[in-house]
């Protein structure tokens, strides 16, 4: 089954996504990037490693860019070509294109979805990403 890591400080936010993904994945959640952070570390140690993570941008402490950068970094050491990584799909509420294009940028995503993440949007994602197949939706 697919595994995914939901960061966002947002404790029902979390916790709705969490929801809308059961089906399809077993889900860990952090609070903030310093949490995410060292929880894709371990997966990825235990060779366990998340197909997906939804990392929220703004965030106190460790903000979503911080832990993506962190993340890309930790891949690049231990030999994961560019591009092969963990996909990133950005939460975010702002929604304008500069604010989506620099998601994309910042952070090295696979996607972005405006929360609150609608269920259509969220399995559209999913198919786009090839982590769930057509039938399963």
């Amino acid at each position: 089954m697919l595994r995914c890591l939901i960061v966002d400080d947002d404790e029902l936010g979390r916790e709705l996504l969490a929801v809308q993904m059961e089906p399809y994945a077993l889900c860990d959640l952090a609070a903030d990037g310093y949490e995410a952070v060292a929880m894709y570390t371990a997966a990825l140690f235990e060779g366990r490693p998340y197909q997906v993570i939804f990392l929220d941008i703004v965030m106190p402490g460790m903000d979503g860019h911080g832990a993506a950068r962190a993340i890309r970094k930790l891949e690049e050491e231990r030999g994961i070509p560019a591009g092969q990584g963990v996909n990133i799909v950005v939460l975010s509420s702002l929604n304008t294109p500069q604010d989506i294009i620099q998601a994309y940028i910042a952070a090295q995503s696979a996607a972005h979805l405006v929360k609150p993440v609608r269920l259509d949007k969220l399995l559209k994602t999913l198919r786009k990403l090839e982590l769930i197949p057509e039938e399963q939706v």
